[in-house]
């Protein structure tokens, strides 16, 4: 069995535009008879051989690529075997990229088949790595339909990087699309294929697609395996379905690269520099630039807040044991901030909630109001997020749970307030709801105070954040902006606003703070 990925067409031969598509993933067979030297081909309950008889011998691609044609009056079967990856001149060893097009004419409507594989000599469970990282190029090669558009063909290369230890990985690959009947190229920005998701305890790893290009976004699913004695080389076929008929399938090839640079895919194993970027309340956005595990700088959201360097020496014990704490004096044009930041533990260093892509923050300082100060409590999610859409093709459901941190501000007193987080997602509606729970306990001391539940309900958005409001009975209080984090969405994390009735416990208070939760 191979990895494999179809899409089904019609097109109208009059207008040389599509009627209809739709893509999926396949189990392919490809079995070659050294006898009559020809590969029969299975996919889809179709089947054909093809000999050496059926080669075209005018191919202008013959060095790269091997073409077969083959036709018994109704169907007209094209089957590519690729030599040397699209987009590179280097063959490969142990792994082949393969399509196989299927025509139908009847009139002016064309029905096409068309099946991507990749196939070879997959490398044994044993033989792929269970420690360290590796960074493979990869060679992407597929199909693309729209109704009313005219069928392209992409190519492009790009990275897969893995973590062994950690099973993930992540691909990018940047891509050119090619029309079919026009032969017009596009190239630039948004014209890619993302994917990420998890190994498996044999030779293979799936996750989630998402093709991005001229006609729009389409996701799906991927399906591919380590290839060679060593799991040099991969191979992976993917499927995406957009909106309105949009459909692609396509499949990539890759060789391990240690030139390359590969992707940190766990908090809890940088091997890299990483830029994070800290979601805020209000969109507010500020960044979190981890030089190595123990120097970074912060850069806060607005411009009244001091940020900078902190290293080993501005750690500080802290007095919550699942917080790495900081303290160091900032000076800014206007004046001198003494700040407090704590970052959430992620792994198995946290006793309350290991996290391995989310985390977050709380950055407490005092600034000028007045002819005195006031405190501000700003709090902040950041980690690996999922790429925006990379779950748009996912189906089935997703519980997750969690903690709530915060502060509350109410007349008489301020509060540190803690509790649980609780997300229910519907991929297959592309919607979210759930509730926090909170506490408060006085941060000059006293009884600490139940604020009770609050309720949200969301759509998952274009964006990578999706914002919500946030009810209790049935009155919007305030909103929250949950992200999703990992290769296949596997935490969510987002801060939060609201206000508390005036009938609560502490009467009528402002919360601010972050939730994190973990799927079950």
């Amino acid at each position: 069995m191979n990895d494999a990925a179809s899409a089904t067409v019609a097109l109208d031969l009059t207008t040389k535009t599509g009627l209809s598509g739709s893509s999926s993933g396949s189990t392919l067979t490809i079995s070659y008879d050294a006898k009559s030297q020809g590969y029969t081909v299975s996919v889809d309950g179709r089947s054909q051989t093809f000999t050496p008889a059926d080669i075209k011998a005018d191919s202008t691609n013959a060095q790269t690529e091997t073409l077969y044609q083959k036709t018994d009056g109704t169907n007209r079967d094209y089957l590519t075997l690729v030599k040397v990856p699209f987009t590179s001149t280097q063959a490969t060893q142990y792994v082949g990229l393969g399509f196989w097009q299927r025509n139908v004419v009847t009139g002016t409507r064309q029905d096409t088949n068309y099946a991507t594989f990749t196939y070879g000599l997959p490398s044994d469970a044993a033989a792929v790595p269970r420690t360290g990282t590796a960074a493979f190029r990869i060679d992407a090669f597929g199909f693309v339909s729209k109704p009313g558009q005219e069928p392209l063909s992409f190519q492009g290369q790009g990275t897969f990087s893995v973590d062994f230890a950690a099973g993930v990985f992540s691909a990018q690959t940047y891509n050119t699309e090619t029309g079919l009947v026009t032969g017009h190229g596009i190239v630039g920005g948004g014209i890619d294929l993302i994917a990420a998701g998890h190994l498996t305890s044999g030779n293979g790893f799936s996750g989630n697609a998402l093709y991005e290009g001229q006609y729009g976004s389409a996701g799906g699913t991927l399906n591919g395996r380590f290839y060679g004695p060593t799991a040099q080389e991969l191979g992976a076929s993917f499927n995406g379905q957009g909106t309105d008929g949009f459909a692609v399938a396509g499949s990539f090839t890759g060789q391990r690269d240690t030139s390359a640079t590969v992707a940190n895919l766990t908090l809890t194993n940088l091997t890299q520099p990483q830029l994070f970027y800290t979601q805020f309340g209000y969109g507010l956005v500020g960044q979190l630039n981890q030089q190595n595990a123990e120097t970074f700088t912060y850069s806060p959201p607005t411009s009244d807040l001091n940020g900078g360097q902190f290293t080993l020496a501005d750690k500080v014990a802290s007095s919550k044991a699942n917080f790495t704490t900081y303290r160091k004096t900032f000076t800014g044009s206007f004046e001198s901030q003494d700040v407090t930041l704590e970052l959430y533990k992620p792994g198995a260093q946290n006793s309350e909630l290991a996290l391995t892509y989310a985390s977050f923050g709380h950055w407490a300082t005092k600034t000028r109001f007045g002819v005195g100060t006031a405190p501000v409590d700003q709090y902040f999610a950041y980690g690996l997020s999922t790429p925006a859409r990379l779950l748009s093709g996912k189906t089935g459901t997703g519980h997750y749970a969690g903690v709530v941190y915060g502060t509350a501000a109410a007349t008489a007193a301020r509060y540190d307030v803690k509790g649980s987080s609780q997300f229910d997602v519907d991929f297959s509606k592309q919607s979210y709801s759930g509730a926090l729970a909170m506490t408060g306990t006085p941060t000059n001391g006293g009884t600490a105070v139940d604020f009770g539940s609050f309720d949200f309900a969301g759509k998952l958005g274009y964006s990578a954040t999706s914002t919500a409001n946030i009810t209790r009975s049935g009155v919007a209080v305030g909103q929250i902006s949950p992200q999703f984090y990992g290769p296949d969405g596997e935490e969510i994390a987002g801060p939060f606003s609201l206000q508390s009735p005036a009938n609560s416990a502490a009467g009528y208070a402002t919360i601010t703070g972050v939730a994190a939760a973990k799927r079950q």
